[in-house]
């Protein structure tokens, strides 16, 4: 008998409603307010004659403070963290999800500068040293770029493959890939040869890799006029597997 009583609930539309809110915070939030009612609603149809002879009972209390209650939390919610009542598979493209929360800073500008949370004040020094390592960066003149290609996707830590290709790239015309003499590039301690380096102007000086996991690529580009300049990128890959 239990058993029917148990699939008959399991069959129920309520039921298959109910499993279905808990994919993010919105729907759990409304099945514990529908919880919360159902519990009340038990308590007042089998309250006796004394329960309903106190208007003031801490449940009737609760019941009738309980819809301003949420009126007001859930004014908050939508007004203030929206981006934290949908889950994942409420969006089309996932990666939304994780890219949402923009800073209120950066809304309605149409060029600018933001970070989350309250800005802290930059030390004078810090902003010097920033500046003349900007410059450096500007003059020199070229970028280290990276582009990933899935070969196998990863499904268990590891059993990912990736073929990743490395490249410098001038920053504007006024640069030339013919200004370099060469790019030596040092990998991860896991390759057979870690540092390698390449004259091929041609390719971009490109590096190759096949990868299951992310880390860093360290170049240091060397120009025939003798200057040398170190670019730094991290290897990320799709689904961004980190082992």
């Amino acid at each position: 008998m239990a058993s029917k009583v148990v699939d008959l609930v399991r069959g129920s539309s309520f039921f298959k409603t109910a499993a279905g809110m808990h994919r993010n915070p919105l729907g759990l939030i409304a099945l514990f307010i529908i919880s919360v009612y159902a519990i009340g609603a038990l308590v007042v149809a089998f309250g006796n004659d004394k329960f309903y002879g106190a208007p003031s009972h801490p449940v009737i209390l609760f019941m009738a403070t309980f819809p301003v209650a949420v009126l007001f939390v859930f004014y908050l919610l939508v007004a203030y963290y929206h981006t934290h009542l949908y889950g994942p598979g409420d969006f089309i493209n996932q990666d939304h999800f994780f890219l949402g929360a923009t800073p209120k800073a950066l809304k309605g500008l149409t060029t600018g500068a933001a970070i989350s949370g309250t800005p802290i004040p930059a030390t004078e020094s810090d902003i010097s040293a920033l500046n003349a390592a900007y410059e450096r960066m500007i003059d020199f003149g070229f970028i280290l770029l990276h582009q990933s290609e899935t070969l196998r996707a990863r499904t268990t830590p590891g059993s990912g493959l990736f073929k990743v290709r490395v490249w410098i790239e001038p920053m504007d015309r006024e640069n030339n890939l013919a200004e370099i003499e060469s790019v030596t590039y040092r990998v991860w301690e896991d390759f057979p040869q870690p540092v390698i380096a390449s004259s091929d102007q041609q390719s971009s000086f490109d590096l190759w890799l096949k990868i299951y996991g992310e880390f860093p690529v360290l170049a240091v580009v060397r120009k025939k006029n003798g200057e040398t300049f170190h670019l730094m990128r991290h290897i990320d890959l799709p689904g961004r597997p980190m082992d």
